[in-house]
């Protein structure tokens, strides 16, 4: 299986700084990576970090509908705050190695998209294929926030979520 770990807010859409999940929307051209992840023998998981379930501030927000009517297979969620200190708040690698023991997946054969230091640094701790995307937060892990994962190079830098999604399918075999 070749697995895409992407995170949600910032990569797939909202702004960066989601407190409230119901205030999230996709950005144009996700349903169409998505989509285009799909149709050429990827597998597209979510995996994110939502502290807002810790604080309170979810509502009791159906992530899995929006997840499922974007068309990813499943998603990892870390519901802790920073001082929980869980095993799966990125950068840690809980979310993965969760979605590894599900999938019996193999990194090597894998991909992390993101917009964050701490996706780049969660994915190349495992050995995924890192692609950062502009979108949220990714010019300031690009330039400000390089010293926290300077360890991994990115295999590519896109725009957003769109941009990345067609490198992939351009530059890998299904």
């Amino acid at each position: 299986m070749k697995a895409v770990f992407i995170d949600r807010d910032g990569t797939l859409g909202g702004d960066f700084r989601i407190e409230y999940p119901q205030n999230y929307y996709h950005y144009e051209g996700t349903r169409e990576a998505i989509a285009l992840l799909n149709e050429n023998g990827f597998t597209p998981f979510a995996f994110t970090n939502q502290s807002c379930i810790a604080r309170k501030k979810d509502g009791g927000y159906d992530f899995a509908a929006e997840f499922k009517d974007i068309g990813l297979k499943d998603w990892f969620i870390c519901p802790h705050d920073d001082n929980d200190n869980c095993s799966c708040r990125k950068p840690k690698t809980g979310l993965l190695l969760k979605a590894q023991e599900k999938y019996s997946l193999n990194f090597k054969n894998c991909f992390v998209i993101g917009d964050r230091w701490s996706d780049m640094k969660a994915g190349g701790d495992m050995g995924c294929s890192l692609i950062l995307v502009l979108t949220g937060r990714g010019k300031i892990a690009l330039e400000e926030e390089r010293s926290l994962w300077s360890e991994y190079e990115p295999v590519f830098v896109a725009k957003d979520i769109l941009e990345a999604a067609r490198w992939m399918c351009e530059n890998n075999e299904k």
